[in-house]
């Protein structure tokens, strides 16, 4: 359900905007990208690191001196890092912004269950964008779980991305995982190993590129991108997500399929798989308008770079 702008009373506002918050994980990625997003709002911001910029010695130090805590590890960390501070979040907020939710929540509910003298709150989030945007108009920021949460506590947070034009959605946590697994899982092991037959193929890529129209040039930009941010981030997310193997299995059966089919130089057979496919997209012609507007830009852009001129 996509969520729409909530106005809320001035006391709350105020009283929720003058809550401090503290960010596990804040000086990179995702966490970075939150501790300047909140503090451009107005928002007295601080985080803990496992670097020299850490503003506290310990995760304990910020939860101590925080009403709110946003969980921003690595997806490998975030069960651990919650097992260390909830003994201290008795009246204060918990959020995680991890891209795999089974794992965490369950966690969650366990540690809540165990420790039941701890009362607080639980917002489970995922920000659907790289810390490179700039903004958010136009994202997808989606809430997946939530305990204990009074209702417009979570409209606030909601609020927090909405007001800035980021379209925020509300999936439950077992729902968002196998979607991810597609959204994320699919497309990220299809570039990766595209990206990777390109580097074997010993072409040489500026000469690639200035031969790619661009509709090909698409391409490009997105193994670029993908390839040449962090490594570790991707590799969690298809491992810890139980629905990437499923659908990256898949994936790999129909690319058997295919490559039979061109090997075999089966025209027919080639015409009727792509027939196969094309129900399913049939009613979502306006992305085919859209595509044509965006490599109508990108032309635009390509043709106005200095080597082109």
């Amino acid at each position: 359900m996509l969520f729409n702008y909530f106005s809320m009373t001035d006391s709350f506002m105020k009283s929720e905007h003058s809550k401090s918050i503290g960010v596990v994980g804040g000086s990179r990625g995702m966490g970075k990208w939150l501790v300047d997003f909140l503090s451009e709002r107005g928002h007295k911001v601080s985080f803990t690191s496992n670097d020299e910029s850490s503003q506290y010695s310990s995760n304990i130090e910020l939860v101590a001196a925080s009403d709110v805590l946003i969980l921003a590890v690595p997806i490998s960390a975030m069960e651990g890092v919650l097992a260390e501070i909830y003994p201290l979040l008795n009246d204060k907020l918990l959020i995680d912004v991890c891209s795999v939710k089974s794992g965490i929540v369950a966690a969650h509910q366990k540690i809540s269950q165990e420790q039941s003298d701890i009362s607080s709150q639980y917002i489970s989030i995922h920000p659907m964008f790289a810390p490179s945007v700039k903004n958010v108009e136009g994202q997808v920021v989606i809430f997946n779980y939530s305990v204990n949460v009074e209702t417009e506590t979570e409209l606030y947070w909601k609020n927090l991305f909405s007001k800035q034009g980021a379209l925020v959605q509300d999936i439950s946590y077992d729902e968002h995982d196998r979607l991810m697994g597609v959204i994320q899982g699919l497309n990220h092991f299809n570039v990766f190993v595209s990206a990777k037959t390109l580097a074997h193929m010993g072409a040489n890529l500026d000469f690639i590129k200035s031969l790619s129209s661009p509709t090909y040039r698409i391409f490009l930009l997105f193994y670029t991108r993908y390839v040449l941010q962090n490594p570790r981030l991707y590799a969690e997310i298809q491992i810890f997500n139980p629905f990437v193997k499923e659908v990256t299995q898949l994936f790999m059966k129909e690319a058997e399929i295919l490559l039979s089919l061109v090997e075999k130089r089966d025209f027919e057979g080639f015409e009727n798989y792509v027939k196969e496919i094309q129900p399913f997209f049939s009613d979502n012609k306006e992305d085919s308008v859209l595509s044509d507007k965006l490599i109508d830009a990108l032309g635009h852009l390509l043709a106005d770079t200095p080597a082109n001129k």
